[in-house]
């Protein structure tokens, strides 16, 4: 294995955690993640969400950084693997100060491992 490959799979292991694993650290400690939802589409594709998230499209999320807490850990998401949505928020998240990570998979997975969403308009 090339360093170059190491880097990257070391990369992506810190900036990514299963939806299984923000589920059970939100059982266990409901404020230690701020979920963000950060896809973008049209209202009626985002009315399913993850449950307690908030609605910050990325195209707003610069301009609402203020909305979400210096302390704690965000976790965004977004449509599923093949989006890249989220990498673009951790890129934002990342330059303003922000400890985030992308919840790996988005809705999808989170979806298909069974765990909660809610309807909630943006």
């Amino acid at each position: 294995m090339t360093d170059n490959v190491k880097r990257y799979l070391d990369a992506v292991c810190k900036s990514q955690t299963s939806p299984m694993e923000i589920f059970m650290k939100q059982r266990d400690e409901p404020d230690y993640y701020t979920l963000v939802d950060v896809r973008m589409g049209p209202p009626a594709l985002l009315q399913e969400r993850i449950a307690g998230a908030k609605g910050m499209p990325l195209s707003d999320l610069a301009g609402d950084l203020a909305q979400l807490p210096k302390t704690g850990r965000i976790a965004v998401y977004t449509w599923g693997p093949e989006c890249a949505l989220a990498k673009h928020a951790l890129l934002i998240l990342g330059e303003a100060g922000y400890n985030a990570i992308e919840i790996g998979g988005g809705i999808a997975a989170w979806k298909n491992a069974g765990l909660p969403t809610e309807t909630a308009g943006r």
